[in-house]
């Protein structure tokens, strides 16, 4: 390999003595020029040279700057291109058949190669010597395209050129024909960053472009391009790379570099990658920078990234699933003392435990981690500890951690209290449903009038419609009053409908009536029940889960429920009428009778005492000095 492909410097020998200045630059220039293929020895190309040259001698210095790795790896044939087959094979069929369309739009993840195609594919329209559709990458025009110096192929950052003045300005170059090739390409990258204005102008170019123009659209969210404009565009969605994908081109580089690494290290950095090989040869490229030892291992990539390790992660899962809170916090200490941020740790959690989650449902379910099979199935061992329920209470519990640990200015505190409250509050455990479901029967007993015991069915005889809970002993046909038709036809002064009819009869089904006999409710059982609130107003949503949560029990009067909220926030959006309807719809399946919500962000006032005794209260507190009462 020749020493200009190497890092570092290399000394070049002049064909004469010469002084600094132009004409030495131009020289070298031209010589590097003429020997392209030497320059990229290594797949490492020159970008930059700093001439020093000594008048007295015949050689100049050459100082080559460094090229980050996912430039020097970035794939220049479609063959190269890495997990996108779906793509790159319906490109080069349209290549080879001539059923080129004049504009495409491909959208995906970040790091997935949407430019790098783009890129491919306008070399291969200006290739010269195209071999099955795909580019030479040795004519002038390839050349000039790999530079970026070719006057077909406009690139264009939608992100900062994303005015109506910028399309104008671009589609008055349109109809200009190309300069070296057939077609000339407009790569827009960001293009849902361009204004719906700007939109607008380049849409009719869009539909009828000249035959000389090629579009390519790049984007990460296509659902912000509008959809005039998708119609028009032939799309490609990139899909994110699998982490055994990422794992197999790591080690490629890793191995031209001549860099051995561990198949666990190349395991953690393709899933911290998140299915983006940019993000992943970036990642290798910050450890190979960073590596002083002969194999570069998985401990390695975890100090230098900042996350957690496995067994990390596994040992704070086994005292989750022992109880053993102290030795929780000490795994969880050590490991921010390694460096590892308390946000980084509860989202490298959540991914353990989904991982759990998944090999408990499924011990195949192995190609859906990310992890090698040695990983596998130590944590596939561990996943038999928990119950899918306590897993999905975890998953949960870490997930609105880390939501709240954006605005908290204490994240450790934060940390610690979300795995605290796993092993503080369990749920409800077997002996407390069996409690339940007794004490449900008692009341079912209270209500029932024939004086069975408890457990004992009703006895029906051949062809008799046996009666619903709650009812026995009473008469299956119970004669109308007068009283009672009167009652249910009852207009509201000033309303022009009844009150039965604006009583939906769903409602009045599923909630149905308090029973004359039933016990009053009392706080303490609606406490106890409130997680079974939360669980069943997780079903009707997210969000009124989480503004339930914000909240607690503090009163229960009559068929009232006082649920007092911390901020003012949370209780506009329980008041809103779509959410209360919503919370008294759950309240009245959870504890089978009708509640009505009320609402505070601050304690109830206690019970008897007026508004002269609080005032007083007050004046005694503050002095006479201090309170002003005003009427």
């Amino acid at each position: 390999m020749s020493p200009l492909g190497c890092r570092g410097s290399a000394w070049l020998e002049l064909p004469a003595p010469v002084t600094p200045g132009g004409h030495v630059q131009q020289w070298v220039h031209g010589h590097l020029m003429r020997q392209e293929g030497i320059i990229r020895a290594g797949n490492n190309p020159f970008l930059y040279i700093y001439l020093s040259p000594l008048p007295e001698k015949k050689k100049v210095r050459i100082l080559a700057q460094y090229q980050a790795l996912y430039r020097q790896w970035r794939p220049r044939t479609f063959a190269e291109v890495v997990g996108q087959e779906h793509i790159t094979r319906t490109l080069l069929n349209a290549l080879r058949n001539h059923r080129l369309v004049h504009a495409y739009l491909f959208c995906g993840p970040r790091g997935t190669g949407k430019t790098s195609t783009a890129k491919i594919l306008a070399k291969a329209v200006n290739c010269q010597s195209p071999l099955e559709g795909e580019p030479c990458n040795e004519c002038p025009n390839c050349r000039r395209i790999n530079a970026g110096n070719s006057l077909d192929v406009l690139e264009i950052d939608a992100a900062s050129n994303r005015g109506i003045d910028e399309i104008r300005e671009l589609i008055e170059k349109i109809p200009l024909g190309p300069v070296e090739g057939r077609y000339k390409v407009y790569i827009i990258d960001e293009v849902h960053m361009l204004t719906p204005e700007a939109f607008n102008a380049l849409l009719k170019t869009l539909e009828e472009p000249p035959a000389h123009a090629l579009f390519i659209l790049a984007t990460t969210e296509p659902r912000k391009v509008l959809p005039t404009i998708l119609s028009r565009c032939q799309r490609f969605d990139f899909r994110p790379l699998a982490a055994a994908a990422i794992s197999g081109r790591l080690q490629q580089v890793a191995a031209a570099n001549n860099v051995q690494i561990e198949p666990a290290a190349l395991s953690l950095l393709a899933r911290k990658a998140a299915g983006g090989l940019r993000d992943a040869l970036s990642l290798l490229d910050q450890i190979m920078s960073a590596g002083d030892q002969e194999i570069i291992t998985a401990e390695q990539v975890a100090a230098i990234l900042g996350t957690a390790r496995l067994d990390t992660l596994l040992a704070i899962t086994d005292a989750l699933a022992a109880g053993d809170g102290a030795n929780m916090l000490r795994l969880v200490d050590t490991a921010l003392q390694a460096g590892v941020e308390p946000q980084r740790l509860l989202e490298d959690l959540l991914e353990h435990t989904r991982n759990l989650l998944l090999l408990h449902m499924d011990p195949r379910a192995g190609e859906f981690t990310g992890l090698l099979p040695e990983e596998v199935e130590q944590v596939a061992a561990q996943a038999q500890k928990f119950t899918p329920r306590r897993l999905l209470d975890l998953m949960e519990r870490l997930q609105e951690g880390g939501a709240a640990l954006r605005w908290n200015n204490q994240p450790r505190v934060l940390m610690e209290m979300t795995l605290a409250g796993f092993l503080v509050d369990p749920g409800p455990s077997l002996e407390d449903l069996a409690r339940r479901v007794e004490e449900l029967e008692k009341r079912l007993a209270a209500l029932d009038g024939s004086g069975r015991a408890k457990g004992q069915l009703p006895e029906i005889k051949p062809g008799e419609t046996p009666a619903r809970p709650g009812l026995a002993g009473r008469s299956q046909h119970v004669p109308e009053t007068t009283g009672q038709r009167k009652a249910e036809g009852m207009t509201l002064p000033g309303k022009g409908e009844s009150y039965a009819s604006r009583t939906r009869p769903a409602t009045r089904q599923q909630e149905g009536v308090t029973p004359a006999g039933s016990p009053p409710l009392e706080l303490f059982t609606v406490q106890e029940r409130w997680p079974e609130v939360l669980a069943a107003a997780r079903r009707e949503s997210v969000h009124l889960q989480a503004y339930l949560r914000a909240g607690e029990p503090a009163a229960v009067s009559g068929d009232s429920l006082t649920l007092e909220v911390k901020t003012d926030f949370h209780r506009g959006m329980l008041e809103q009428a779509a959410n209360r309807q919503k919370v008294e719809a759950v309240l009245a399946r959870v504890f089978g009778r009708p509640l009505k919500l009320v609402i505070t962000a601050g304690r109830p006032p206690v019970d008897g005492a007026s508004q002269e005794e609080v005032l007083d209260k007050l004046v005694e507190y503050f002095g006479p000095d201090k309170v002003e009462i005003k009427d």
